[in-house]
């Protein structure tokens, strides 16, 4: 048995507001489906934000049936779970990825499949206020268990925050019970390497491409896993995705700020000997003296220019040395932990309200920037209403 592992692709992301990025997003999962085609996978499993958003425009709702049609014109079956970003909110609506069903893929929200004598589980994903109502996943991995009578081999598909990832997450020692062969998880977006749990192989394929700077993401390759399976032993390969837009950074100083700029424009040079696709540059650091405009003119005028041949976006991570101080002071003033399930219930009466509170938050906690949410909120006016 042969099958391609992949997970957070977040079709249809706009980051920074630009097309070139959605269409970074749609390349590197047309690779990914191309990587399958190409080694003739029994199926492929998606572990959780097959779409950035639960309310895609039609134009990506499109490009995600073209994706699914290419692996049903070869065959090759999909199995998906919704991840955060996609799941549809748990009071009106539904996830998108319900639309990729009509057009072959096999969506499983919180049950068991079994394909050719192989038994796929996966539940869509949890939100904290979800686990704390239930109390645990445990009990309903259990059960997915307990439907596996003859002991074959057995997936499990999630997309949840677990320790030492997310540091107030769930534990995989107390969730997961004993008896699954694989257990594929999304949400992480930086690739780590498959590990074992009792005696199943774990494995966080991260995210497709680029979605938000962390110096974890930054530092490893993007790309999907493809897992060979053989009398209950499994292989696993990482495959590099070609088609990312490359990302690079640098730690900013005023006082050596030209040395910097030599730096980068060094580095955008020797990435664009091997990649066909403009450059994203970071700064991250402190400033003082001079400003975000002053910076564009330095840089422009040695040759630095973003939507350009070979800069697509520059991304200033760059913050006035007082103003940093000012939000330490600050967080060290409001270091208090608040329980705000409890203060929301406390203020809001009304189950129904405090269900669409709940949605609204959740909502906004998935979302990469307020950029992303103030959209969200134009495009659906219906979060602000009562």
């Amino acid at each position: 048995m042969k099958f391609l592992h992949i997970t957070d692709t977040h079709l249809g992301y706009h980051q920074y507001g630009l097309e070139e990025r959605a269409q970074d997003f749609y390349d590197v999962f047309d690779e990914a489906v191309e990587i399958a085609i190409e080694n003739k996978v029994d199926f492929v499993i998606h572990t959780g934000d097959f779409f950035h958003t639960s309310r895609p425009s039609n134009a990506v709702i499109l490009q995600g049936i073209q994706l699914v049609n290419r692996l049903k014109s070869a065959s090759i079956p999909l199995f998906l779970i919704p991840g955060n970003h996609d799941r549809g909110n748990r009071v009106k609506d539904v996830s998108p990825l319900h639309i990729l069903k009509d057009f072959g893929a096999n969506l499983i929200e919180h049950e068991t499949l079994e394909y050719e004598g192989i038994f796929i589980s996966g539940i869509k994903y949890l939100s904290k206020i979800a686990i704390k109502k239930i109390g645990s996943i445990r009990p309903i991995l259990e059960k997915f268990l307990e439907q596996n009578k003859n002991g074959s081999f057995h997936i499990l598909m999630l997309h949840q925050e677990f320790v030492p990832h997310f540091p107030n997450g769930l534990y995989l020692s107390k969730e997961v019970p004993d008896g699954f062969n694989y257990i594929g998880i999304g949400h992480l977006h930086e690739m780590i390497k498959p590990f074992k749990h009792e005696n199943c192989t774990v494995v966080y394929p991260g995210s497709t491409e680029f979605t938000a700077f962390s110096k974890n993401e930054e530092n490893v390759p993007k790309g999907v896993y493809l897992i060979k399976e053989n009398n209950g032993n499994i292989e696993y390969e990482f495959i590099q995705l070609k088609k990312r837009r490359p990302f690079i950074s640098f730690e900013f100083q005023e006082e050596n700020f030209e040395e910097i700029v030599k730096n980068i424009k060094q580095e955008i040079e020797k990435v664009r000997e091997t990649s066909h696709k403009a450059v994203v540059v970071t700064l991250k650091g402190h400033i003082e003296k001079l400003s975000l405009k002053d910076l564009h003119i330095i840089l422009s005028k040695n040759g630095i220019v973003q939507n350009s041949d070979n800069v697509l976006h520059i991304n200033f991570l760059l913050k006035k040395k007082e103003e940093a101080q000012k939000q330490k002071d600050i967080f060290s003033l409001t270091s208090k932990e608040i329980d705000i399930e409890k203060e929301l219930k406390n203020l809001i009466g009304d189950e129904y309200l405090l269900n669409h509170v709940y949605e609204v938050i959740s909502t906004a906690k998935s979302m990469e920037s307020i950029d992303d949410f103030k959209n969200l909120l134009k495009e659906n006016p219906k979060y602000l209403e009562i």
